[in-house]
C-alpha cells in the first residue's frame, strides 16, 4: 500500500513540475522570443526559423524573426513595390507606425535611400531597407539586427544624433553606415519611421 502511495504521489509531483515548465515556455514574452530568433541569425547568409526557409533580405529576415511567435507582419491586401514597403503599410494600415522617435526592442526600422534601386543616379528610392531592433541603451543609441551585404548582422541607430557616426568624446558608435558613396550615408540619416508589429 506504502508503495503504491509513494508512486501516486511522484506521479503527481512529477505532472505538476512539468506543467509549470509548459507554463513558463508558454508565458515567455513574444518580444524576446522574436529578438532572440533574430539574433540567433547573426552571421547567417540563409535565413531559416522553425526549419521553414525564408527569402534572404531584409524583409525576408523580420517576417522570419516575426514568424517565430506566428505573427505574420504582412496583410494579403496591402500593395507595395517591395517586401518592406508591404510591412510599412501593413503596420501602418493597423495604426503600428510610430508618431515619433522612441524606440524599442522588436520594432521595425523603416529605411529610405540605402541604395540605388531604379538605378537612375538620384536619391529618389523609398522603403529601401528594414531592420529589427535589438535593444535601445540609455543615451538612446538603438542596436538592430538585420541582412544586409548577404548575412545578417548588426547595426546602430542613434535619433538623438542622426548626423553623427560615434561619440566625440567616448568613440561610441551612434549611427553606422548603411549605404556606400558620397551624401547620407548614415542609418540615421537614411532612417524614416518605426513600426511597431507588438
Amino acid at each position: 500500500m506504502r508503495t503504491v502511495l509513494a508512486v501516486v504521489l511522484v506521479g503527481l509531483l512529477g505532472g505538476c513540475a512539468t506543467t509549470g515548465r509548459g507554463q513558463k515556455a508558454k508565458e515567455r514574452d513574444p518580444l524576446t522570443v522574436v529578438v532572440e530568433a533574430a539574433a540567433g541569425l547573426v552571421g547567417s547568409r540563409s535565413v531559416v526559423v522553425d526549419g521553414e526557409n525564408f527569402r534572404s533580405d531584409c524583409s525576408g529576415f523580420v517576417t522570419a524573426a516575426y514568424h517565430a511567435i506566428r505573427k505574420d507582419l504582412i496583410d494579403p491586401s496591402a500593395q507595395g513595390r517591395s517586401g518592406t514597403e508591404l510591412l510599412y503599410r501593413s503596420l501602418r494600415a493597423e495604426g503600428r507606425i510610430q508618431a515619433g522617435n522612441s524606440l524599442r526592442r522588436g520594432d521595425l526600422l523603416f529605411f529610405h535611400n540605402t541604395w540605388d534601386r531604379n538605378g537612375n543616379g538620384l536619391r529618389d528610392d523609398r522603403f529601401t531597407h528594414v531592420a529589427l531592433v535589438e535593444s535601445v541603451a540609455a543615451d538612446g543609441t538603438a542596436t538592430f539586427i538585420h541582412f544586409a551585404s548577404g548575412r545578417v548582422k548588426r547595426g546602430v541607430l542613434n535619433l538623438r544624433h542622426p548626423s553623427v557616426a560615434s561619440d566625440p568624446e567616448t568613440g561610441k558608435e551612434w549611427n553606422s553606415h548603411l549605404r556606400r558613396g558620397r551624401g547620407k550615408t548614415l542609418t540615421g540619416q537614411l532612417f524614416f519611421k518605426s513600426g511597431r508589429p507588438l
